[in-house]
């Protein structure tokens, strides 16, 4: 037996599971009872989805930094001249890696504009075309400001902590830039320990074209889907944190509006969609992890 894929759930299924993850913002902002039922969901089901978490303004606000640093870039990559806005910036590039590994990448002292491109193997799963800023918020004052402002990261630590018992810290900030990307990585987990991210939309997606965050719900724990999983890429010499047997479950297109926000355990199974050509996303992440003594 080879790997096996989950069925993406499409239509009015896709919608039914959607509804029973979904909360509103102001609702567990304002209620107890609300947080706690969005805890249990999270804990139950490894993801969940929270409506109205930005405002419009701010959404608008963030694009707008965002449109003069992809300028700036621009500016970079055709000149070589490197504007003020990146210059105290790491560039990593397919000519010239500044950082390399992903502990360097979170552990930066300075922003990293991270380009992805093929892998010179030609392996799937490489997000090529996709940039991922890392600590985006150290790029000025402004877009700390407003970053933080966006993520909410008071409220959303209380609600992961109140999922998982356990007290969790914001460790990384990341901004997702996707247009056009089909080269992405199949269903995989970022290891067992505890760790979640939280995925705020600044822009809407709501088809597959677009590329959205798909979850296996379920697979945080230890299930069978991991069981079989494991047992298979130790026979087959593949990385253990590729779900590669995930036949008999579905999988939940995360599909939402901009100023939503996903957060989602990072040991379940999830990947990215492939977008179409003309697919366009946009999503400010904050990573959470336990909190040290």
């Amino acid at each position: 037996m080879g790997p096996t894929l989950p069925t993406l759930l499409t239509g009015h299924a896709l919608e039914g599971e959607l509804h029973r993850i979904t909360f509103r913002y102001t609702d567990i902002s304002q209620s107890r009872r609300s947080l706690a039922q969005a805890a249990w969901a999270l804990s139950r089901n490894g993801i969940i989805r929270l409506t109205g978490v930005v405002s419009p303004n701010l959404v608008l606000t963030l694009n707008h930094e965002i449109n003069e640093l992809l300028k700036s870039l621009k500016i970079y990559q055709t000149s070589g001249i490197l504007p003020d806005n990146i210059a105290n910036t790491y560039l990593n590039t397919q000519e010239k890696l500044m950082l390399a590994g992903y502990k360097k990448l979170v552990n930066a002292d300075k922003a990293v504009i991270n380009t992805r491109f093929s892998r010179p193997d030609g392996r799937s799963g490489s997000d090529a075309g996709m940039i991922d800023i890392f600590h985006p918020e150290k790029l000025s004052s402004e877009l700390d400001k407003t970053i933080q402002n966006c993520t909410q990261i008071t409220l959303i630590r209380k609600l992961i902590s109140l999922s998982t018992l356990k007290k969790v810290q914001a460790k990384c900030h990341n901004l997702y830039i996707n247009e056009g990307v089909q080269d992405t990585r199949g269903f995989h987990c970022d290891g067992r320990a505890l760790k979640f991210k939280s995925f705020v939309f600044l822009t809407d997606v709501k088809e597959l074209e677009d590329g959205p965050y798909c979850y296996v719900k379920g697979t945080h724990r230890n299930s069978s889907a991991w069981d079989h999983t494991c047992k298979f890429n130790s026979m087959n010499n593949i990385d253990p944190c590729e779900f590669t047997q995930l036949g008999k479950n579905n999988a939940l297109a995360m599909l939402a509006t901009a100023g939503d926000m996903v957060i989602s355990s990072q040991s379940g199974a999830h990947r990215g969609h492939p977008q179409g050509p003309d697919g366009h996303r946009r999503v400010l992440v904050t990573m959470y992890s336990p909190k040290k003594h």
